[in-house]
């Protein structure tokens, strides 16, 4: 196979009119290499936690799938994607378990090679890290040669802490249909294999480059003759620099055939955050910065679009005083500036939006799309919070919400809530319900600072799912830190005790509990296959028991209020309750106990039979309350969360009493009903407007 590089020249930048690559310093882009294999059962969990990584970071994140080791020794017809470099690069870094990652071969806390579970940690330290170079490349499809020609360029905007650089070229193929060993979802005889590294343009430890002083430009050609079992479509072209054997310092890819990085122009966000809280019929206006890079005048394409808002949610932009709500063509004259204003006015509907501004050049159809991605979340009361691949059993918790006549729920991503939290835009959320199922790692450190955070301000938690205490135990293979383990004891109030297995076959909730005594007991699914590891847990005090398995001595969830905020923890999730009405009642009767629908201090529960529960929560304008067969003469009191009588009034004989609250200043209210006989009970509620 033909493989050709050369130097080409250094290039002064002050004489660089078009360049592939960007002068301003940035920081890492994430190289992760995925070492895989179509007989490695857990390498399918693998692809997936590769590809949303990407996905959650455009443009930030490459991804080049490495099949290698005994895990990808084909047998009978399936394919065989080995190929020597990526069996040199696996030997070298001692790979030696399936699916293994490297991220920008950085030497992590964890190692340089880590399993799966530490992905997205790597990724997001990685990309935190500064980078000397910058580097971008084009490629096409030379058909007489049948060859690529590639071009790479770099700039340095430091000088290199290593001396000399080398640059790697490769190329990737995706949609290879054969066979993949899935122990998740069964073995897949015509598995859509994405990512796959065929070959090397560069030797496997790169290209050298001595010019690595600040200020340096560099530009190399390569070419590489595509094999005729290739499909060029299929192909794109990787290049990435760093140290020899070690730490990469940039990344990109394009398309094998016309794909390029030329800098078309620079847009920066000036809102201060990509993550934005709003508020219905209340406007934000969020700037952004569009630079003209080309080195001629030049028309762009500007649009604004959302997949996700909802119908009565407004979103345009404006550019030199002029608004528009559909796609725009404007002129920016050669290194100028424009503002370009995003306004984003939520509705009354409930929910979270993502809006994306893309600005492309018309006269280079090919250069990368500028993009900056808003996210508004607006009216959000109960969040549901889903960890990458857990997402399936969402519908669980979005049910177990309505059932609840929750019109305040929503749900997002783990990437996405991050955001929100970091950005402090979750101010308006009273209670979160974070769906982590099988997943790893269970909880990460940034997921824990907005959780202490959250709690720490009164919010409420519920968290379920298997092996979040093992991945808190110490052990070798877990993922937990000593800040996740911290959270586990001293917010979750928990101890880990035993990684359960098949045994524990079934649950019962705890006789007399006022919150999930009278839940139905049911069975557990084998819903990961093998997997199952209904865990043993022990509650740390306040904490109670709320569930045991089959064997009464082994407890799997608690529950536990503190002065501050209220938290439920089931290890064992509610997507593995045979009973689908019991894994309703998990999240519903907590979301009860979070509003105090379900007061456990004080509980007449003879009258409190009586009482059904209150819609909506939160409450704008009014609360319903149904009370069936409360007596005439029952005295309805209203208290704020200082206990000052806000609201009293007589009621009884009928079934329901319609509570105005429009009057009622936002936040926690009680409400108590007196009996004449002198039976009571009491239930908090929300007041939103």
């Amino acid at each position: 196979m033909k493989q050709l590089y050369a130097l080409l020249m250094l290039i002064p930048t002050g004489l660089m009119a078009q360049s592939l690559v960007s002068t301003s310093p940035q920081n890492r882009t994430a190289l992760l290499e995925d070492f895989t294999g179509v007989n490695c059962g857990y390498c399918p969990e693998g692809h997936v936690i590769a590809h949303d990584l990407a996905d959650a970071h455009p443009g930030e994140v490459v991804v080049v799938g490495v099949h290698a080791g005994s895990f990808a020794v084909p047998s009978g017809s399936q394919p065989d994607f080995r190929t020597p470099e990526g069996t040199t690069i696996n030997d070298h870094f001692g790979v030696n378990s399936y699916p293994a990652g490297i991220v920008d071969r950085y030497p992590f806390s964890g190692g340089i090679v880590q399993g799966r579970g530490a992905w997205e940690g790597m990724v997001n330290e990685a990309l935190e890290l500064p980078s000397p170079v910058n580097i971008g490349l084009e490629s096409s499809y030379n058909s007489g040669a049948q060859q690529l020609d590639i071009t790479v360029e770099l700039f340095y905007t430091s000088d290199s802490p290593g001396g000399n650089d080398y640059i790697h070229v490769l190329v990737k193929e995706d949609h290879l249909t054969g066979w993949q060993t899935d122990y998740g979802n069964g073995n897949q005889p015509n598995y859509d294999h994405t990512e796959v590294m065929r070959a090397y343009a560069t030797p496997v430890w790169g290209d050298e480059v001595t010019t690595t002083t600040a200020g340096s430009s560099v530009t190399r050609t390569y070419s590489l003759a595509v094999n005729a079992a290739w499909t060029l479509a299929n192909l794109e072209v990787v290049a990435f620099v760093g140290e020899y054997q070690g730490q990469v310092y940039q990344a990109r890819e394009v398309m094998a055939d016309g794909g390029t990085t030329l800098v078309v122009g620079e847009l920066t966000s000036t809102a201060g955050s990509a993550f934005q809280s709003g508020s219905p019929g209340s406007g934000l206006s969020l700037g952004n910065d569009l630079t003209n890079l080309l080195g001629a005048d030049e028309d762009y394409e500007v649009s604004l679009a959302s997949a996700d808002a909802p119908g009565d949610w407004t979103g345009t932009f404006s550019v030199g005083g002029m608004s528009y709500n559909a796609p725009a063509t404007i002129n920016i004259t050669d290194g100028s500036t424009e503002a370009i204003t995003v306004d984003i006015t939520p509705g009354n509907t409930v929910g979270i939006a993502t809006y994306t501004l893309t600005v492309a050049s018309t006269s280079n159809n090919n250069a990368p799309v500028l993009v900056q991605e808003y996210h508004v979340i607006s009216g959000v009361t109960d969040l549901v919070v889903n960890n990458p691949q857990a997402e399936t059993h969402e519908p669980i918790y979005e049910g177990a919400l309505s059932a609840a006549n929750q019109l305040g729920r929503a749900k997002t991503s783990r990437n996405t809530f991050l955001g929100f939290g970091e950005a402090g835009a979750l101010t308006d959320v009273l209670n979160l319900y974070l769906n982590v199922s099988w997943t790893f790692p269970s909880i990460t450190d940034d997921v824990v600072g907005v959780l202490e955070d959250f709690l720490d301000n009164g919010g409420n938690l519920f968290i379920a799912g298997q092996d979040i205490g093992w991945d808190q135990s110490g052990d070798a293979n877990a993922y937990g830190t000593a800040i996740t383990q911290a959270f586990y004891s001293d917010y979750m109030h928990a101890t880990y005790i035993a990684d359960g297995s098949t045994a524990n076959s079934s649950v019962t909730f705890e006789a007399g509990d006022l919150v999930f005594g009278n839940v139905p007991g049911s069975g557990i699914n084998s819903v990961f296959g093998t997997n199952s590891y209904p865990e043993e847990i022990e509650p740390i005090a306040p904490a109670v028991p709320i569930l045991r398995y089959n064997n009464p001595n082994k407890i799997g969830g608690l529950r536990v209020e503190t002065g501050g905020y209220k938290l439920v923890y089931f290890g064992v999730g509610p997507e593995q309750m045979s009973d689908p009405a019991v894994a309703e009642a998990m999240v519903r009767l907590s979301h009860d106990w979070f509003y105090g629908i379900v007061n456990v201090d004080e509980l007449d529960a003879a009258f409190a039979a009586l009482l059904g529960q209150a819609w909506p929560v939160p409450a704008d304008d009014r609360l319903t309350i149904p009370v069936g067969e409360v007596p005439a003469g029952t005295l309805l009191r209203v208290t704020d969360a200082t206990g000052r009588l806000v609201h009293q009034e007589r009621v009884g004989g009928m079934d329901r009493i319609v509570l105005n609250t429009s009057t009622l200043g936002a936040g926690l209210h009680h409400y108590r009903l007196l009996a004449p006989d002198g039976r009571s009970a009491a239930r908090a509620f929300v007041v939103q407007h």
